[in-house]
């Protein structure tokens, strides 16, 4: 009997298979698609059983039996779950792994509870490679389900830098898939502020790929150092097959999205959590698609170019970065409190400091942060972060103030600025708007000077 079974058997399905396998756990695995048990087959032996029924699969399982499904979130998850039920029994345990949304995690949940039957939904972090060498796993849910997995996925887990497992339980019903949500909207933050560094370091510093990818590895060597910078240099530098030019010269600038940025936008407005610099990350993939492209593009001008160009950039990189992580944590915070989930931080933290697409340096210092404070509100409240905050702020406003000069937009590198600059505020003109607002509706305001709610008669009747 397998101690493991996956269903789903694309690329990060039959990777997370072997995953498990290759960390001494027998493995079952099986899709409605022939040729991907097929694929699998070749890897055949004692732990590892292809199946090509859903029947034989789960009658290959030791009970409880331990079944991860690995396929495309929606309609399909709730269809194998619907034909797996019969096929169950009281006390086994369904893992969905794929990026569902955190609602249809808790509905799942709470059907599943009713029979009898454990669920949980986990976010997979990591790619096709981490999904074989160690992903990182965010698990939320029956927490009855994730003691009895445990071994297997902390096994299968990426390692920080000092040996703890990129694994740990999240909290209940749908957080597993949240903390997952938040983890794909900090990355579409990271990776546009990078995006932003690239075209003022192309367009304003006049850097040609070659010089970029080495200011890039550089930068991987100090606190910036991360898995999305260390891409980022290796991408500039690589050569096409084609043409004697660089690949990335020659791809369309229209990015592509999966709708996952899209509901932590959703979720945050429901919420009122400013996540400016994500929003704007999300906005930037549709604004790429709405262009015209009518104008010239912004002259190279790098004799205007400062010195320390590219050291003021690389503190703006990390300010800029540091916001979009403590939004994420933010929405989370927000989050927990709304839809009463104990979160822990810190373990998230450590969550993603290895295998995942947003693992980095700076992962170290949040869960720093969280451990020295359990009840953070805002992450640039803990001491290191305001040191950064205060270090940096200078660099980033004089590097948005470059790209304006040269026609550059930036919008997640202003939306961070703006961020800063706005909730350490106590002066925002938001005095003004509520009387707007009570002016034309009658909508009240609250006084600064003493408690209660107040309506002014603005004007009188003619």
């Amino acid at each position: 009997m397998q101690q493991f079974g996956v269903i789903g058997l694309s690329v990060m399905g039959k990777n997370l298979a072997l995953n498990a396998k290759n960390h001494g756990f027998s493995v079952a695995g099986y899709s409605i698609d022939k040729p991907e048990v097929d694929a699998l087959a070749k890897y055949e032996d004692k732990d590892l059983k292809p199946t090509y029924t859903l029947e034989d699969f789960v009658n290959s399982l030791e009970r409880p039996r331990k079944i991860l499904v690995q396929i495309m979130a929606g309609a399909p998850v709730d269809e194998v779950i619907q034909r797996l039920i019969p096929l169950l029994d009281k006390e086994d345990i369904i893992i969905d792994g794929g990026n569902s949304n955190f609602h249809d995690t808790v509905r799942r949940s709470r059907e599943l509870e009713a029979k009898g039957i454990h669920f949980f939904g986990m976010g997979v972090s990591g790619g096709e490679e981490g999904a074989l060498n160690g992903p990182a796993l965010m698990p939320g849910g029956d927490e009855k389900a994730y003691e009895e997995v445990a071994p297997i996925l902390e096994a299968m887990a990426a390692k920080t830098p000092s040996g703890q497992p990129c694994v740990g339980y999240i909290g209940p019903e749908g957080s597993g898939h949240y903390v997952k949500m938040v983890h794909n909207g900090i990355e579409y933050g990271i990776m546009q502020i990078i995006c932003e560094v690239y075209d003022i370091l192309r367009t304003i510093g006049g850097y040609s790929n070659e010089e970029m990818s080495d200011i890039f590895s550089k930068w991987d060597e100090s606190a910036l150092k991360s898995y999305l910078i260390e891409i980022t240099a290796k991408v500039l530098k690589q050569k096409d097959d084609l043409t004697p030019d660089y690949v990335v010269d020659h791809i369309l600038n229209e990015a592509s999205y999966k709708g996952t940025g899209n509901w932590m936008l959703e979720d945050a407005i429901k919420l009122g959590v400013p996540i400016t610099v994500i929003a704007e990350a999300v906005m930037a993939r549709f604004m790429s698609k709405a262009t015209f492209r009518d104008d010239p593009e912004p002259a190279t001008a790098p004799e205007k170019a400062p010195e320390d160009l590219v050291e003021k950039l690389g503190k703006a990189l990390y300010l800029a970065t540091a916001v979009s992580y403590a939004q994420g944590f933010e929405q989370m915070t927000a989050a927990a409190k709304a839809y009463n989930w104990g979160l822990h931080y810190d373990t998230i933290a450590q969550n993603w400091e290895a295998g995942c697409i947003i693992r980095s340096e700076m992962l170290q210092d949040i869960k720093s942060a969280y451990r020295a404070d359990e009840n953070l509100q805002n992450l640039f409240k803990a001491p290191f972060f305001d040191k950064v905050k205060k270090e940096d702020i200078g660099a980033l406003r004089d590097i948005i103030k470059l790209a304006t000069d040269a026609g550059i937009p930036t919008p997640t590198l202003s939306a961070a600025l703006n961020y800063l600059e706005s909730i350490f505020n106590p002066n925002l003109p938001q005095n003004l708007l509520q009387a707007q607002r009570d002016y034309f509706g009658a909508h009240t305001y609250q006084r600064n000077d003493r408690p209660g709610t107040f309506h002014t008669e603005w004007y009188e009747e003619k």
